[in-house]
């Protein structure tokens, strides 16, 4: 839906609507691209999954607990979500390549704790059986998030 704002970046000749999809997602630009635009986003998991439709198709960065089982794989917004099996309060994720199968990592890879994740932000894909608000695919970060000092994780080829 368009509003009537019109902004040109580049000068009067480059007037364009704006949706407020547009504009809800700019606010969370956490990296800009060459072009001026948008590399990444940073909205909270909660935002995600509140406004999906601001960030389909984005590259996004989020924070949140990271699961991974077969058919079951889950970016949560909390322990608790993930400990009382609330999947709509996740997003479905992606096993990155590199990551010892589609179901799992290995040992040393991030399972069953706090992550921030890298990745392509899906509204319609919702995972196995359509549990989930939405998706992380082709992941390129994982890595753990917490107290300094703690090993630092998976980064895809």
């Amino acid at each position: 839906m368009a509003s009537g704002c019109r902004q040109s970046p580049e000068g009067p000749q480059a007037n364009h609507v704006v949706t407020s999809d547009q504009r809800s997602a700019r606010q969370w630009c956490d990296q800009s691209d060459s072009a001026n635009g948008c590399a990444i986003y940073g909205p909270s998991l909660i935002t995600l999954i509140a406004q999906p439709e601001s960030f389909d198709g984005r590259r996004v960065r989020v924070i949140g607990y990271v699961h991974f089982v077969f058919e079951g794989n889950g970016l949560y917004v909390s322990q608790e979500s993930y400990d009382h099996g609330i999947s709509r309060n996740g997003l479905w994720i992606e096993a990155p390549k590199g990551f010892d199968s589609d179901s799992g990592p290995a040992r040393r890879q991030p399972n069953d704790r706090y992550v921030i994740v890298e990745g392509t932000f899906s509204a319609t894909n919702r995972g196995h059986m359509g549990m989930w608000s939405g998706a992380i695919e082709h992941v390129t970060r994982l890595d753990p998030w917490g107290p300094p000092g703690v090993p630092r994780g998976f980064r895809a080829p």
